[in-house]
């Protein structure tokens, strides 16, 4: 517990330290040391001229002992730039090996600048290397100590599904843009500016000493809910409208593994579902997507993923089954035949009361007498007045029992889904403020507009209150 609370503390101060220097990046800062720290990889996209370089080469030098490698690539790159020159002793030998020495299998830290300009004959390496933490070197693989990889580009990649495949590789993904505050241009243009030192350094032993930990944390079932939420939400979202709200189970898979390092390294024994804010950052594919998403998983952080449209939908629904009023009727037999007609040429004998009731309900006529040449063809009505003025035929009417049982199910359904709500949003208000504020992962942005959503839920739960009390008195009645 003390090393829990020792690694908080290191962490809280290190990206203190890079916030000062580094202005308008604390999210990208948060996303690089989460990144590290879970051996996840990381893309800045954006214009150049915005630090991206120098914040990675900062977050190197605060890994003691860390070796960082730095590439710029062109469609011309080669394997040698990247990967390391052929060693000349191993052809002697008849083995093709390369000499991996200050290259991107060697290094702690890598930074790939201009990642989707990557070549065919360097991405299958690529790939693995980035996924797998592996590095095919001849005949032998190898496990490199990468701890992770920085990728930059000024444009997304191009519709290719090998440089699509590399995109996915990179799990957090940043919209990295020029300062936009005036007074922070300001200061970027007119202070005096040292060299950046880190304020504190990580050992690569404490990182995986959280990665560990990271093992044995939990994830609750109100977390899985609204993980599971978010993913049935996109991937409708996807099949509907096409516009590419796609995440593969791959990065799905390693977001959990994020969630729980994320929650080691916060102190917590499970992840609580402040954490799910870090999904904004692990979800979109194009920056215009980040906002809509952005939003979407704050609604389902503050509600646990209850999906009150389609609550209110329906409670609407059920008060609508309730006011119809439909009945049940008694199958009884009709003291004549009677024949059903449509326009089609189709014929019915019905025999039955409940029958003709079934059977009104398209457009039929009806007839007393199979030959339509000898007789008249009457509405429902009409025929319901003949047989109860000359055949005193007079059926029973009383509540439909299969729509009262539905409705009652609903209602139960509707109910739970109502109580959850209402337990979450009410009673879990104090919980949440407070694992926001205890969460090193978020700025104060994100703390700020999650309250404020939640203070409008909260000012809007009795309107739900008064539509649950008159959906409970008509189901009562």
């Amino acid at each position: 517990m003390n090393n829990d609370t020792n690694l908080k503390d290191e962490i809280q101060t290190l990206c203190a330290g890079f916030n000062t220097h580094f202005i308008e990046r604390d999210e990208e800062i948060l996303g690089a040391v989460l990144a590290i720290l879970s051996n996840e990889n990381i893309l800045y996209l954006g214009p150049p001229g915005t630090a991206k370089t120098y914040l990675a080469q900062s977050i190197c030098r605060s890994i003691r002992g860390a070796d960082f490698f730095y590439y710029l690539l062109t469609r011309f790159t080669t394997p040698e730039e990247i990967f390391g020159p052929l060693s000349i002793k191993s052809l002697e030998n008849d083995e093709f090996r390369r000499k991996t020495d200050g290259c991107l299998p060697a290094s702690h830290i890598g930074f790939l600048d201009e990642i989707f300009k990557a070549n065919s004959s360097i991405l299958n390496s690529l790939l693995t290397i980035l996924n797998e933490r592996r590095f095919h070197n001849g005949t032998e693989v190898i496990d490199t100590p990468l701890l992770t990889v920085f990728g930059a580009s000024n444009e997304l990649p191009e519709e290719d599904e090998s440089l699509e495949a590399l995109y996915d590789r990179f799990l957090f993904r940043y919209d990295v843009r020029y300062i936009q505050n005036e007074e922070n241009v300001k200061t970027l243009l007119f202070r005096s500016d040292p060299t950046f030192s880190p304020l504190t350094t990580l050992t690569t032993e404490k990182i995986a000493w959280i990665r560990e930990q990271s093992r044995s944390v939990q994830i609750p079932g109100e977390v899985q809910d609204i993980i599971l939420s978010l993913k049935r939400h996109l991937e409708k979202r996807d099949s509907e409208e096409g516009d590419g709200f796609w995440v593969s189970d791959r990065r799905w898979k390693k977001i959990t593994g994020v969630l729980r390092v994320a929650a080691a390294a916060n102190g917590n024994g499970s992840v609580d579902r402040t954490m799910l804010l870090l999904l904004q950052h692990l979800l979109w594919d194009l920056p215009e997507q980040k906002e809509e998403i952005r939003n979407l998983i704050i609604d389902h952080l503050v509600t646990g993923g209850t999906d009150t449209e389609q609550l209110e939908a329906g409670i609407l629904h059920l008060q609508q089954m309730l006011t119809k009023g439909d009945a049940f009727v008694e199958d009884v037999s009709l003291p004549v035949p009677v024949f059903a007609h449509d326009s089609d040429g189709n014929n019915q004998k019905i025999v039955s009361y409940a029958d003709l009731v079934a059977a009104s309900k398209d457009e039929k006529w009806f007839y007393f007498t199979v030959e339509l040449s000898f007789s008249t063809g009457y509405p429902f009505a009409q025929v319901m007045d003949i047989l109860q003025k000359e055949y005193q035929f007079s059926p029973k009417k009383s509540p439909n029992p299969d729509r009262k049982a539905v409705c009652e199910a609903e209602y139960v359904y509707l109910m739970g889904q109502f109580q959850r709500y209402l337990t979450i949003v009410r009673e879990g208000a104090v919980l949440l403020k407070q694992n926001l504020e205890a969460n090193i992962w978020l700025t104060r942005s994100d703390i700020d507009e999650v309250i404020s959503v939640q203070q409008n839920r909260l000012a809007r739960v009795h309107l739900f209150e008064e539509k649950m009390d008159t959906l409970t008195h008509a189901i009562r009645s």
